[in-house]
């Protein structure tokens, strides 16, 4: 009989300390990409820049649509593809979503928002918050990237495809070489920081 209460002693302190382990635990929650909307909620002020607009305005943002075209989808016919908007290597370049493939998605998120905020920022819901997005240590700690021309180069190839054929991932759509500088500017979208 002693030794029975001595295993149901054990039993729960063993079963306490469980639980308290995993109350006490912080739990990480899943990061996930929330959509270029849910990025405009802020992004859209005129304080900071309105990067938002810059975004919308830019082909990022139609990217997924091109895919509806008559010329994507007769070269996809052409060349065996499926309907340009279900292939994997026109939706890895022209939509979020698959630029971030295996990433959850949050309800704010929609593909035809194209190549949104966070194909080149990283999926925002850890460090979509004002405190993080404010200091840039805690937005890179939290999942956030920069972006540069390392962030553009596995959809825009140095060397574009002038005979237009699919080979090695190359867009044959993209005929021009492409130049990140001169690129870069007419995407450029800076935060305004010196906000009080």
């Amino acid at each position: 009989m002693k030794y029975i209460s001595y295993l149901l002693f054990f039993l729960f302190i063993s079963a306490l300390l469980y639980f308290l382990k995993n109350a006490l635990e912080p739990h990480k929650e899943a990061i996930v990409i929330t959509g270029s909307d849910k990025c405009g909620e802020c992004h859209n002020l005129k304080n900071i820049g309105d990067q938002f607009t810059i975004w919308k305005n830019s082909e990022h943002s139609g990217a997924y649509t091109v895919l509806f075209s008559n010329k994507a989808r007769d070269f996809a016919s052409k060349n065996g593809l499926q309907a340009p908007d279900k292939e994997e290597k026109c939706l890895k370049c022209h939509s979020t979503a698959y630029s971030l493939k295996g990433m959850e998605k949050g309800e704010s998120f929609n593909i035809s928002e194209g190549v949104g905020c966070e194909a080149c920022h990283g999926a925002g819901s850890g460090y979509s918050p004002a405190e993080i997005m404010r200091d840039e240590g805690l937005f890179i700690r939290n999942g956030g990237i920069k972006g540069d021309a390392s962030t553009c180069s596995p959809c825009h190839n140095t060397k574009g495809s002038k005979e237009q054929v699919l080979k090695d991932d190359l867009c044959p759509f993209q005929e021009e070489d492409f130049d990140y500088k001169q690129e870069y500017e007419k995407i450029k979208h800076p935060l305004n920081k010196d906000l009080k």
